[in-house]
């Protein structure tokens, strides 16, 4: 799709600030104003969640949002190269550009049951959580914004991105920030849980797997006879590493995967890990160290053992006294949000890279990948849309901008 910016269309216009920072005082008014739009929103949810969206299978999701685009009145809606849905609103004045951004990928499988499930207070299904809901709100939010009555100063770009998580690695977001003919100025990344979330920086991560195949017999080594046996020593060597307390560094053992049946030895075993740290020489130095260890056990062992970190981010992001923080906060005590600065992965990674001002906000409270089923409650909802657009509004008045 083309990236012009097209005519402006006839949405009510609210009335210019008496001062820079009137706007402020309406935030808290602003979730009973999008009561009428409650139900349409949890509709887009439900219809979403039930799309299956494994990561590189999204076309369907891509289109539910560019059918939504189109039905809100963006003069500019369709996917670019990488297949992500892009939609365009123009601003009055259009001198800045505001991303807003949700992946549609989920870790869930598209064998798995989608069907979602509406109970009185909350909303279950897999992947509702993340990110059914970011994606949801992202999609009403050109109805939001002619509900409320705002036209922003600065365009807005709305994006549903591709290939996000896990060995995705973030690819379609990477793509269009690459290759956009209208580069942002600012950028919020929507997750759709938890209601508070305010991350603004990265921390250094490296994620990989570790695999190991036990050779043919005629060719093994004694303690060879597992590959269980192989991958537990070097889960016990990597559990060895020194890491420091400061700066921070953590190795994190997610997932191990392995053998059919009770009374077979698995010729085959494989291990998924991460690294976090605020420095990046850290990272770098537990990536040495695991590549070390995997090629001795392979060497011992004579095992083919491999190492393969797939995903890696550099530490970094925008200080705490960034006005683009501190407007965010205000925006949050003025809807009764308590503020979670904590680190939780997202997109805002690509932005950080690239020296955009970003913030991940969160929708809803509910919980994500865990033996329940994901859920998100319903009555948080309005607020968190209320604090996104309470954002945006900041960012469109200026009062980000750094001094």
């Amino acid at each position: 799709m083309g990236e012009s910016v097209p005519a402006v269309p006839e949405w009510p216009t609210v009335a210019p600030p008496g001062r820079r920072d009137e706007w402020l005082e309406n935030i808290a008014g602003l979730p009973a104003a999008l009561q009428p739009l409650r139900e349409e929103i949890l509709a887009n949810l439900v219809l979403l969640g039930q799309i299956p969206a494994p990561t590189g299978d999204e076309s369907e999701r891509v289109r539910f949002l560019l059918d939504r685009f189109v039905e809100c009145g963006l003069p500019e809606a369709g996917e670019d190269e990488a297949g992500n849905a892009v939609g365009l609103l123009p601003g009055e004045s259009g001198q800045r550009t505001i991303v807003v951004v949700s992946h549609l990928d989920t870790i869930v499988p598209r064998t798995v049951d989608h069907n979602v499930t509406v109970q009185q207070d909350l909303i279950s299904g897999p992947g509702v959580s993340d990110n059914s809901l970011g994606a949801a709100v992202v999609s009403m939010l050109p109805v939001c914004l002619q509900k409320l009555g705002i036209r922003l100063e600065s365009n807005l770009k709305l994006l549903g991105t591709v290939q996000s998580l896990e060995r995705g690695n973030h690819a379609g977001l990477k793509f269009h920030l690459d290759h956009t003919t209208i580069p942002a100025q600012f950028a919020i990344c929507v997750e759709g849980v938890l209601l508070g979330r305010l991350n603004f920086f990265s921390i250094g991560t490296i994620r990989g797997d570790i695999t190991c195949d036990v050779r043919p017999e005629a060719s093994r080594s004694f303690g060879s006879e597992s590959a269980v046996v192989v991958l537990n020593q070097i889960i016990n060597r990597m559990l060895k590493i020194e890491v420091p307390t400061r700066p921070f560094t953590r190795i994190s053992i997610g997932k191990v995967r392995a053998g059919l049946s009770y009374d077979v030895e698995p010729d085959h075993a494989e291990l998924g890990f991460e690294v976090n740290s605020h420095d990046d020489a850290m990272i770098e130095r537990v990536q040495q160290e695991l590549e070390d260890i995997v090629s001795e056990m392979a060497a011992r062992h004579a095992v083919d053992a491999r190492l393969d970190c797939f995903f890696q981010r550099r530490a970094g992001g925008i200080p705490f006294s960034h006005p683009l923080v501190k407007q965010a906060l205000m925006v949050m005590e003025q809807l009764g949000i308590a503020p979670d600065q904590g680190h939780s992965p997202s997109e805002l990674s690509e932005f950080i890279a690239r020296g955009i001002p970003a913030l991940t906000l969160g929708i809803s409270t509910g919980e994500k990948h865990r033996k329940k089923p994901d859920h998100v409650m319903i009555e948080p909802i309005l607020r968190g849309v209320a604090q996104l657009i309470g954002v945006l509004l900041a960012i469109d008045k200026g009062t980000c901008d750094e001094p």
